[in-house]
């Protein structure tokens, strides 16, 4: 049962439109203009008001809007004639031939639709208003039912539906030559003493000549490039596509995604105008390009970013407007989405130093426990035999203290920085000492000894180390190589190993944001870049290959 009422739910404006053009076939072929005829078109124009695309179904109608509606029921239910049965069958294909649809079904019905109207009006509506026999009456009887009946079967799917809107030029220009075609078949019908079917083939081969020969002007491989600015407005009407356009937006704009990716997003979108051929944008001196490149474009600037449309004719004046309409909109959806995007970042950030003041006691009792050890190694010794791993502990253990005292200070103190500074040689012989030869391949060019901010290049070695540890638990085979170049100018700290590279959306945002991972690389190297950049260092991905994937910690004096 619940089938059956999806069923009909999904096929109520099929048949609302079939039974429409039913009832419409019978006032016209049975006994035209009789009281039946009348009941039959009252009915026609009650199922056109449950069919019609220009108001939803849940608009409430204005008093004014009812008003007109019943003068003009009343019109065509008292003075009916075929002058008034031509209005409206020329209204009814405006109707028809306007309605917006994207299903190929949805197309299909509409042409049937299209199909009866015209053939009504041609061969029903024209005839009898010039007093004329076309003896194809009980032809047209039995043939434009069957036409109703394909629409009212016609199968369509769950996903497609019938889209309420309709374009008005295209209705009034579908209108005006189906008039034109009828009106003209009758003159030339008359001026050349021909018959009906002569000149309706004749008016029809000429209008549609015409219209071939217009359409072949405004193509851009003709040299009448000047015809295509006479329907730069028809290329404003910013329906139903514009709107679909704003609605996209709208959707994106509510999903989780970067200022950039949603920029990328907006902007392939936009190539689903039927007049946009492809876009490039360029921010932050990266380009990014949709669809296909033409002679024809226009070029939009803000304080963000800058894009060029490319159109398939040459655009003019009012579409250049138009254009600036569209960019200036998603312009203020870019800059939203930065704030979003900013607010995020500094709510995270407020966590991160949350965290840090929730943990400083723990560190505070780590280091007041290692400043006992360190207090008994350093107390004479005379009576504990000397190995080479107590001089180790002896000189590895204050440094320890010493690193969990300055990181007590950043946690308690996060603004103030430590500029402590040791010698390049000193530190490096520390960091060999403090690590395994076996698991880090150590390697060095050093041709000078300046000074160095320790805590600076402790951070940094320790986030690399770290990562590159936790990328060794998934990968076992990878090396990690670490190299120290030094001149009097020039200073480079490498970090490398021999894993996959880091994916491309990470590697984008990594130094730049903390970053959602599980195995590193999150708030650790972005910390480091900003204290880097303190120091008038800088830290980079300096390559990101499959089997080298180097970060490297660099100052140039020279630079």
């Amino acid at each position: 049962m619940s089938a059956l009422k999806n069923q009909l739910t999904q096929r109520k404006e099929q048949f609302v439109l079939a039974m429409m053009l039913i009832t419409l076939h019978l006032a016209i072929w049975f006994d035209f203009s009789s009281v039946m005829s009348r009941s039959l078109m009252l009915s026609h124009l009650g199922l056109f008001l449950i069919w019609q695309p220009v108001w939803r179904g849940d608009e409430r109608l204005s008093i004014d809007n009812i008003i007109v509606f019943f003068m003009f029921t009343l019109t065509f239910t008292i003075w009916l004639n075929y002058w008034l049965l031509f209005a409206w069958l020329v209204i009814l294909i405006g109707f028809i031939s306007g309605r917006i649809a994207y299903g190929r079904s949805e197309r299909i019905i509409l042409i049937l639709a299209l199909s009866f109207l015209v053939l009504q009006l041609f061969f029903a509506c024209i005839p009898n208003i010039v007093k004329i026999d076309i003896e194809l009456d009980n032809f047209l009887i039995v043939f434009l039912p069957v036409l109703l009946v394909i629409i009212l079967v016609f199968p369509i799917s769950s996903e497609e539906r019938m889209i309420s809107s309709v374009d008005f030029i295209h209705a009034i220009t579908s209108s005006m030559l189906t008039s034109l075609v009828a009106l003209g078949s009758v003159l030339t019908m008359f001026l050349g003493e021909s018959t009906y079917f002569i000149a309706l083939t004749q008016t029809s081969l000429v209008i549609g000549g015409l219209i071939l020969f217009i359409s072949w002007l405004l193509t851009s491989r003709t040299e009448f490039r000047g015809m295509t600015q006479l329907w730069s407005s028809y290329m404003l009407n910013i329906g139903t596509p514009f709107e679909q356009w704003l609605s996209d937006l709208s959707g994106l704009n509510e999903k989780d995604l970067s200022a950039e990716e949603f920029l990328s997003e907006a902007m392939i979108t936009m190539v689903g105008f039927s007049w946009i051929s492809g876009v490039s944008w360029l921010i932050a001196n990266h380009e990014e390009k949709a669809g296909n490149q033409t002679d024809n474009f226009i070029e939009v600037s803000n304080t963000q970013f800058s894009v060029i449309i490319y159109t398939y004719n040459p655009p003019g004046a009012a579409l250049s407007l138009h254009c600036n309409l569209l960019i200036q909109l998603l312009n203020n959806f870019y800059v939203n989405k930065l704030r979003e995007n900013e607010l995020t970042r500094q709510a995270h950030l407020k966590a991160i130093y949350e965290t840090g003041a929730r943990i400083t006691h723990d560190i505070k009792n780590l280091l007041q426990s290692f400043q006992a050890i360190t207090s008994i190694i350093s107390q004479d010794s005379s009576d504990i035999d000397s190995s080479a791993g107590q001089q180790v502990l002896k000189k590895q253990l204050p440094n320890l203290t010493q690193r969990l005292q300055l990181a007590l200070d950043k946690l308690q103190t996060p603004e103030k920085l430590n500029e402590e500074e040791i010698y390049l040689k000193d530190w490096w012989n520390d960091v060999k000492k403090r690590n395994d030869p076996a698991v880090i391949e150590f390697q060095s060019e050093i041709t000078g000894d300046p000074m160095i901010p320790v805590d600076l290049f402790d951070s940094v070695m320790d986030n690399l180390l770290e990562n590159a540890y936790e990328k060794k638990i998934e990968e076992t085979n990878i090396e990690i190589r670490v190299t120290l170049a030094c001149n009097d100018d020039f200073i480079c700290f490498t970090v490398c190993d021999t894993g996959k590279n880091i994916p491309e959306n990470i590697a984008r945002e990594l130094l730049k944001s903390p970053i959602k991972s599980d195995n590193g690389l999150g708030i650790g190297l972005y910390q480091a870049n900003k204290h880097a950049q303190q120091f008038n260092y800088q830290l980079r991905l300096s390559n990101n290959q499959p089997g080298r994937v180097c970060f490297e910690l660099i100052k140039d004096s020279a630079s």
